[in-house]
C-alpha cells in the first residue's frame, strides 16, 4: 500500500505532466503548422458568417486585421487573449486604433451562434467582429494560416466537449497579406509593437 508521502508526490507528478500537456495543446503548434508560421505560403482571402451578415477579409484593405481563432466556452486561454489584445489596442492612440480590425473566428460552430459570439467579442472590445462558418469553410481558412483546432468530445457527451486549438494572433496588413503573428505568451510583450510597425 502506497504512504500518503507516496500519493502526493504521484499526486504532484501527475498535475505537472497534465500541466504541461495543457501548454501543449494551447500555445504549441504541430510542426507542420510551426514550420509555415512567417512564410508566404500563409494567408489569403476568406470569408465567414458574422451576426451583421458575410465578412469579407478583401472588404478591410484599409485596415490591419488581427485574427485569433477559439471558441466561447474555451475555460481561460481564449479570454485571457481576447482581453489583452483589447486592452492593448485601447490604449493606442486614437489614429491607430482606427486602422485596427481585431477579428475573432470561433471553431465551434456547433455551440457557437452568431448571437452568441458577437456578445462575447464586443465584452473584450467593442469594435471586434466575430464569426464563423460551417466546418469545411472554418477548416480550410484554418489550414490557410497555420493554425490547429482539435474538437475532443468525452465519451457520452454530445454537448460537453473541450476544442484543442492554437492560441495565436495573425496579422494581416493593409494589403491583405499576411504579415507576421504573435504567440500568446508573447501578446503582452510585442503585440503593440508589431501593430505600430504595420499603421500609418
Amino acid at each position: 500500500m502506497l504512504s500518503n508521502q507516496s500519493k502526493y508526490l504521484i499526486s504532484c507528478v501527475t498535475a505537472l505532466v497534465l500541466g504541461l500537456g495543457s501548454y501543449s495543446l494551447f500555445y504549441q503548434q504541430p510542426s507542420t503548422a510551426k514550420s509555415l508560421v512567417n512564410s508566404n505560403r500563409l494567408g489569403g482571402d476568406f470569408s465567414v458568417e458574422t451576426v451583421n451578415g458575410p465578412f469579407h477579409l478583401a472588404d478591410y484593405r484599409d485596415k490591419i486585421v488581427v485574427i485569433y481563432f477559439g471558441y466561447t466556452s474555451c475555460p481561460d486561454v481564449c479570454p485571457t487573449a481576447l482581453a489583452m489584445l483589447g486592452n492593448i489596442i485601447k490604449k493606442m492612440p486614437e489614429t491607430q486604433r482606427q486602422q485596427i480590425q481585431p477579428l475573432f473566428i470561433s471553431v465551434d460552430p456547433e455551440r457557437d451562434s452568431l448571437d452568441k459570439i458577437d456578445k462575447y467579442g464586443q465584452y473584450f472590445y467593442p469594435s471586434l467582429i466575430s464569426a464563423t462558418s460551417d466546418k469545411q469553410k472554418i477548416d480550410a481558412i484554418v489550414k490557410k494560416y497555420g493554425a490547429y483546432y482539435k474538437v475532443n468530445s468525452p465519451e457520452g457527451s454530445d454537448d460537453q466537449y473541450f476544442v484543442d486549438h492554437t492560441s495565436r494572433l495573425y496579422l494581416i496588413n493593409k494589403q491583405g497579406k499576411f504579415a507576421d503573428t504573435v504567440p500568446h505568451d508573447l501578446i503582452a510583450a510585442d503585440l503593440q509593437t508589431k501593430l505600430a510597425l504595420l499603421v500609418d
